[in-house]
């Protein structure tokens, strides 16, 4: 049977359900827009999805909250940021070499590319750590805060007490420069 899609909305929540061949129902909350995808078997009937997207209502919600909260609010497209590549590279180059040696860590590389949903992030396992573009339209010290955050990282892996320990520890204004990154996020501990 071919592919079909077909557009809904049960208890607020609009989604597309898109029907093929596989055994159980999926959902995808997709960055940035926070759409909602469902992929359904061809066999399985309207009522189930629905009862699906009943169920999954919550955690929709929270995902999208949580998409909404990560996109970088930049006043300026980042086609037009290009320029500050350079200089925002610079500066990484300045500021990494000091925190590597008050963290006691060692990025191996770092780079800055176009982001859509983080400021930036830390492959634990390469030790590369990346910045958003969109970085270059805020205040600096802004920038060192994703910076340092990402080498926490290095140290932890996952957003747990540790993390947040580490975070006093290096940077103890953390919260104020990530409540002015995010005015909408809610920092776990």
């Amino acid at each position: 049977m071919p592919l079909s899609t077909t557009e809904h909305t049960h208890l607020g929540i609009y989604f597309s359900l898109t029907r093929k061949r596989m055994k159980n129902i999926r959902l995808r909350v997709i960055a940035p827009s926070g759409e909602v995808k469902v992929s359904a078997p061809h066999r399985a009937r309207v009522e189930d999805v629905l009862h699906f997207i009943a169920e999954k209502q919550v955690w929709i919600r929270q995902h999208q909250q949580r998409i909404q909260a990560q996109i970088p609010d930049t006043p300026v497209p980042e086609q037009d940021l290009e320029h500050l590549r350079e200089p925002m590279k610079q500066r990484i180059a300045e500021l990494l070499p000091i925190w590597e040696q008050r963290m006691h860590v060692r990025a191996s590389s770092f780079g800055v590319r176009k982001m859509k949903t983080r400021w930036g992030s830390c492959n634990i396992r390469t030790r590369k750590i990346w910045l958003s573009l969109a970085l270059a339209a805020k205040d600096e010290d802004l920038l060192e805060y994703v910076l340092v955050h990402e080498l926490v990282h290095l140290k932890e892996a996952g957003h747990n007490a540790r993390f947040y320990g580490f975070m006093d520890e290096y940077m103890p204004d953390w919260r104020e420069k990530h409540k002015r990154l995010n005015p909408n996020a809610r920092i776990r501990l």
